[in-house]
């Protein structure tokens, strides 16, 4: 009998699914000569340092820290004893195991520290998923991998727990006796991340209370040339200036204000215009898509990962989210034409824009160099229902799909004009962008999209100048 090992009961289920294990059991599928179990994330936990040696128990005291165990110990967690039997058992009839928790580290970790606490000795092999519909699911299983490739996942995982358990168990017991010496009665948590993370929040706290406004004065200019109207923005002197280049001296602000009021001319003294071009943003990566939310919708980033874990295991919408990778890999290029239908099938209005895109386009999201354990978050190839979805759910998940359909536009090209004035003996600067081809911007024409968004004055178009021209000024706009 094969055994399948699972992180939880719903990825086992839509694994049994398609291997045909459909009996149902006690902790477990079963049928076609495979069984399909699972745990509830990890069912094993470290030991507590009372467990080394009594002297590590409470009351806790400084003298005998630090806790260094030489043979690591682990434990079942009590709400877990029953599904750990279950496992137990069935890996005493299994002729293999296929590793089919989560594909990365901590996935590796729950699976193989159960291995390694029953003292399973027969061969091991693992499902690399990276989604969970149908598809995704028989294609994985046409490329199990064998165990050993994926070994160093649990010894990165299990150096990263017992890290984490050193720092923690020691300082946490150090800081709290120090505390309680002091006359403070409460735990100190220590943690390797959780404390330097703490520490960020702290100093930006105070830099908030201690920030100290500074006002600073901004002049503008409004000219006009072959009858359009533009505007430019005075460039003071670095005398007057602090460190960001703002003009502090209000009295020089007052003047130059004046002077904008007055009637004359202006002349271009330099002027250079570029094309640019600007790429697509990439599919996302768990960060970015954590920060976009954050940005547009006020969300938390574990609220982000709940929704995303969503979209991946209950509505088979998305793939994997737990990746650090925004890239894709040139293999799924051949997968574009399924994915698109299943966009289409699951939301009909988009079929419009779908006609707009270019699927053989290559953007330089594919890139097998720059893929790390998972590649970038975006559509499976299984439709889903957006009526099931709730209406948070149903933003992120068109928001990684406007990401993906992104990749298939050309880039975004504008040709950016940078013009220097001079009136009245002072320098003045002005700045205007023309689109040249639009790109993947039409799908973000809405709403500015992230870093790419710019100020208004970038956006605007200024009339036709050249060196030496002379510009009518029309006071301040």
């Amino acid at each position: 009998m094969k055994l399948f090992l699972c992180e939880k009961p719903s990825q086992g289920r839509d694994i049994a699914a398609v291997l045909g294990a459909t009996e149902k059991k006690g902790g477990y599928l079963s049928g076609a000569g495979v069984t399909v179990t699972w745990g509830f994330g990890h069912l094993l936990e470290q030991a507590s340092p009372d467990v080394y040696g009594e002297q590590f128990g409470k009351p806790w005291r400084a003298e005998v820290l630090p806790v260094l165990p030489t043979q690591w110990r682990m434990q079942v967690k009590p709400e877990s004893k029953a599904q750990f039997e279950v496992i137990r058992k069935l890996l005493l009839k299994a002729d293999g195991v296929v590793i089919a928790t989560d594909a990365d580290r901590e996935g590796e970790v729950i699976a193989r520290e159960i291995l390694d606490y029953c003292g399973y000795q027969g061969n091991i092999e693992r499902l690399w998923l990276s989604a969970l519909d149908e598809t995704s699911i028989r294609a994985a299983l046409a490329a199990i991998k064998p165990g050993h490739e994926t070994y160093p996942y649990y010894l990165a995982g299990l150096a990263r727990s017992r890290a984490d358990w050193q720092i923690g168990m020691n300082l946490t017991r150090l800081y709290t006796v120090k505390a309680r010496d002091s006359g403070y009665g409460n735990v100190l948590s220590v943690g390797r991340v959780q404390t330097p993370t703490l520490n960020l929040v702290v100093e930006r706290d105070r830099h908030i209370a201690g920030f100290v406004p500074k006002p600073f004065f901004v002049v503008a200019l409004a000219l006009a040339s072959n009858q359009q109207a533009f505007h430019a923005q005075w460039v003071p002197a670095a005398t007057y200036c602090d460190e960001e280049k703002r003009c502090i001296q209000q009295g020089v602000a007052q003047q130059v204000a004046q002077l904008c009021q007055q009637t004359g001319v202006a002349s271009v003294t330099e002027i250079e215009t570029k094309r640019e071009t600007v790429s697509a943003p990439l599919p996302f990566d768990l960060g970015t898509l954590q920060q976009q939310c954050s940005k547009r919708w006020g969300l938390g980033a574990q609220q982000v990962l709940d929704i995303a874990q969503a979209l991946y295991e209950t509505h088979k919408a998305t793939t994997y989210p737990r990746t650090d990778c925004g890239f894709l890999p040139i293999s799924m290029l051949s997968e574009v034409p399924a994915v698109f239908s299943a966009l289409v099938r699951s939301d009909p209005a988009l079929s419009t824009m779908l006609a707009r895109l270019q699927p053989d386009f290559v953007s330089r999201a594919w890139n097998d160099k720059k893929i790390t354990a998972h590649h970038g978050i975006i559509p499976t190839k299984q439709q889903c229902d957006l009526g099931k979805m709730s209406e948070v759910e149903r933003q992120v998940y068109q928001v990684i799909r406007q990401h993906y359909l992104a990749q298939f536009l050309p880039v975004y090209e504008q040709d950016a004009t940078r013009v220097s004035l001079l009136f009245g003996g002072q320098l003045f600067k002005s700045r205007g962008n023309v689109v040249v081809v639009p790109g993947w911007k039409i799908l973000f024409e809405k709403e500015p999209e992230g870093d790419e968004a710019q100020d208004d004055t970038d956006n605007a178009q200024l009339p036709p100048l050249q060196k030496g021209l002379e510009c009518r000024v029309t006071g301040q706009p």
